[in-house]
């Protein structure tokens, strides 16, 4: 089976449950979903970067990760909860290593790894904020359309137009990526943002210009590439192909949103703050 057939089922199974927990006007689906790929993707980082520490450790990294999204997913409003809860993690962290150093001269690097960690893949929780909110249906599709379209269209881009400019985009960290694959994926995440403003915006009573649909696209694909390439960096830094292989055709959770843990705070604050949206 090719890589794209078993992309294009995968996408079969995952996307009507993603759907219907989107349109369910309850957040709590979302919030189950975010909280389910974030222990996930929060298995994957500890095992690609604490190779050879005992399991215990990764418990304790994915255990305080979770806890940690959590705690921003449903107390995020109240005051001073994002600041306390990252020292918590960090005091924790700490204490955890402090009692449990085994061989000290690693130590500095696990702790490091395991707050690195909870920081990056806790980016997935701007998702279920978005939910939370006024028009946070279209929000959250706008933010999933935006990081997979861009992802789609370099993958065409990529494969059918590449031969013909095979200039690489950064080959000493993704071999495989290249410039014209890198202007589809442009191109294809603004399209899905122009998709939005005829079709399923309007439906959630969200209003977009097009000023906005290149404000949102052009920021959030080029953080969805640096976020792709950036979790190409660190499996070729720990010598690892795909963080896992939960979904077939993609590699593991990690390998699915990393542009979107990139993405998911930017269409957050440009709702937020700058249309004013909440």
């Amino acid at each position: 089976m090719s890589n794209l057939t078993q992309r294009l089922l995968t996408a079969a199974v995952a996307v009507p449950i993603l759907i219907a927990a989107i349109l369910w006007q309850n957040p709590i689906a979302v919030q189950l979903i975010v909280l389910g790929a974030t222990g996930i993707g929060l298995r994957e980082w500890m095992r690609m970067t604490l190779k050879g520490a005992p399991l215990l450790d990764h418990a304790f990294g994915i255990a305080g990760g979770s806890i940690l999204a959590v705690v921003l997913c449903f107390f995020i409003e109240q005051p001073l909860v994002m600041p306390l809860a990252a020292a918590a993690g960090v005091i924790a962290c700490f204490l955890w290593f402090l009692f449990r150093h085994g061989t000290i001269e690693e130590v500095a690097q696990r702790i490091a790894f395991v707050v690195v960690g909870w920081s990056y893949v806790l980016l997935l929780v701007f998702l279920a904020l978005l939910k939370e909110r006024r028009d946070g249906g279209a929000w959250v599709i706008l933010a999933l359309t935006m990081a997979w379209g861009s992802d789609t269209g370099a993958y065409f881009a990529g494969r059918f137009l590449g031969p013909r400019w095979p200039r690489k985009l950064y080959e000493a960290v993704s071999p495989k990526k290249t410039v014209i694959g890198s202007i589809g994926g442009l191109l294809g995440g603004w399209l899905c943002v122009v998709l939005a403003k005829f079709w399923y915006a309007p439906y959630f009573g969200l209003t977009l210009g097009w000023a906005d649909t290149f404000a949102l696209a052009v920021p959030a694909n080029l953080l969805g590439q640096t976020g792709d390439l950036c979790e190409s960096l660190i499996k070729r830094s720990v010598g690892v192909k795909d963080s896992g292989a939960l979904l077939p055709g993609h590699g593991g959770m990690l390998d699915r949103v990393d542009a979107l843990l990139f993405v998911a705070p930017w269409v957050y604050a440009y709702a937020r703050f700058l249309l004013g949206v909440f």
